[in-house]
């Protein structure tokens, strides 16, 4: 038996290396989120309440004066969809968790707390305090290095110019590495990449991710009914 804190060290261990990515991305939001005319307290607020960089970047893109609210919260839905997908697969692995535990699990998931438990499935049941191990760190520095590139984000002409963004691309190759040990998992991958890169140039701006991921699962899908039909031959 494994004690609460020693789920959350392990957690905290696996996170630990890409902590980076929150860190330079967060930065990234703050300043652009005072460059479009946020006061450091209100962009702030709104990492500790949205809680999705992404998401809050692509609204900041096409917020302008006067604010058009309604495109803004459909920029920041269109590419945070994923997270339905995502809370889908988990919540397979967190039927154990108190009522509690699971709406807060779901409702502060994070791509590497998703990736992170779908690996550890592989091998040994998935705990509240393993996902809080994860959480928590990224939680706190996106709120902190929101906060930072408020404050620090002006002596940057342009922060995105630094590729620091880049570090959140390397995070998603890292957790996508496991899963090309499972079987079917490469037509799924090109499936949805080659979608999600079409959508993208057809113009379908933050919506290709989400069409990218239905792709994904669509032929995953049929994949699986092929295997169910071949068994059953």
């Amino acid at each position: 038996m494994t004690t609460a804190k020693q789920e959350f060290l392990d957690g905290f261990r696996l996170v630990l290396p890409i902590l980076v990515a929150p860190v330079s991305f967060s930065f990234i939001t703050g300043a652009t989120s005072v460059q479009k005319g946020l006061s450091a307290l209100e962009a702030t607020l709104m990492s500790a309440g949205v809680f999705a960089g992404g998401g809050q970047l692509l609204a900041l893109e096409v917020w302008h004066e006067p604010q058009a609210w309604l495109l803004v919260m459909l920029a920041a839905v269109s590419i945070n969809v994923r997270f339905a997908l995502q809370a889908a697969s988990v919540q397979r692995k967190i039927n154990h968790f108190s009522k509690f535990q699971r709406w807060l699990t779901i409702a502060t998931l994070t791509d590497p707390a998703w990736g992170m438990s779908e690996v550890r499935h592989l091998t040994r049941q998935v705990s509240f305090w393993f996902i809080s191990g994860i959480t928590v760190p990224i939680y706190l520095i996106w709120v902190l290095g929101t906060l930072a590139g408020a404050l620090l984000g002006n002596l940057v002409d342009d922060p995105a110019r630094l590729g620091l963004d880049f570090a959140f691309v390397g995070i998603f190759i890292a957790l996508a590495l496991p899963f090309w040990k499972k079987s079917g998992a490469l037509p799924v991958a090109v499936a949805s990449g080659g979608t999600a890169i079409l959508a993208k140039l057809a113009g379908f701006s933050a919506l290709y991710v989400f069409i990218g991921a239905m792709a994904g699962v669509a032929v995953a899908g049929l994949m699986a009914a092929r295997r169910a039909r071949q068994e059953q031959a």
